[in-house]
C-alpha cells in the first residue's frame, strides 16, 4: 500500500496549546491546502513564550524513533518545513531527517525561530543560535525575521535598515546555501 498519494508536508516545530504559532498554526492551513500536514513535535508547550511562564516539555528523546516509523513506511514528503528546534540534538535529528527524507523535488523551508527584536528568545542560546546556520545549506527557502537574519549572518541588528543594506544582507545568507531568502516582519 503507497502512502504517497496524498501530497505531504513534514513540520517540524514545536507544539503551542495558547499563543496562536507553531504547530497549532500549521496544521489547519496546511490542511486547508489539501496537502497532508505530518507534524513532528519538537516541544509541547502550554502556551508560547511570550509569556512570563510558560510549561514545556522537550519532544527530543522521541524525534528519532518518530521519524524512523515513517522511514519504514516509505513515505515520501513534498516539501519540509523546520521551526523551533530547542537544542543542538534537535538539529542533529534535523539533519539526518533531511538526509533521509530531502530528495530533488522536495521544497525545504528553514525558519530559524531564534528571537525577535534584535534578541535572542530566552530559551536559545548564543552557541544554538551559531549551530542553527548548518540547516541553511538544506534550505530552498529560508524564512528570518530581521533578528534571525543579521544572527545568521553576523551582521549587526539595526531595526532600520535600508533596502541595499537588507539586501547585502540577502546575499550573505544566500552565499549560505538557500536559494530563496524571505525576510519576515519588516515594516
Amino acid at each position: 500500500m503507497s502512502h504517497n498519494r496524498q501530497k505531504k508536508l513534514a513540520v517540524i516545530n514545536d507544539f503551542c496549546g495558547f499563543g496562536r504559532c507553531s504547530l497549532t498554526v500549521s496544521l489547519p492551513i496546511v490542511s486547508a491546502l489539501k496537502v497532508q500536514c505530518c507534524p513532528i513535535p519538537t516541544a509541547v508547550f502550554s502556551n508560547h513564550t511570550g509569556f512570563d511562564e510558560f510549561y514545556c516539555t522537550d519532544f527530543t528523546e522521541h524525534m528519532e524513533a518518530y521519524t524512523a516509523q515513517w522511514e519504514t513506511l516509505d513515505l515520501r514528503f513534498e516539501g519540509i518545513l523546520t521551526g523551533f528546534l530547542g537544542s543542538p540534538a534537535q538539529i542533529g535529528i534535523v539533519h539526518r531527517f533531511l538526509e533521509r527524507f530531502k530528495t530533488a523535488q522536495t521544497v525545504t523551508v528553514v525558519d530559524p525561530v531564534m528571537g525577535d527584536n534584535g534578541r535572542l528568545y530566552a530559551t536559545y542560546s548564543p552557541a544554538l543560535a551559531v549551530e542553527m546556520k548548518t540547516l541553511l545549506p538544506y534550505a530552498d527557502i529560508l524564512t528570518p525575521n530581521l533578528t534571525e537574519a543579521c544572527l545568521l549572518a553576523d551582521v549587526p541588528y539595526c531595526p532600520t535598515m535600508g533596502e541595499q543594506e537588507l539586501y547585502a544582507l540577502c546575499e550573505a545568507l544566500h552565499a549560505m546555501g538557500p536559494q530563496k531568502i524571505v525576510i519576515s516582519g519588516l515594516e
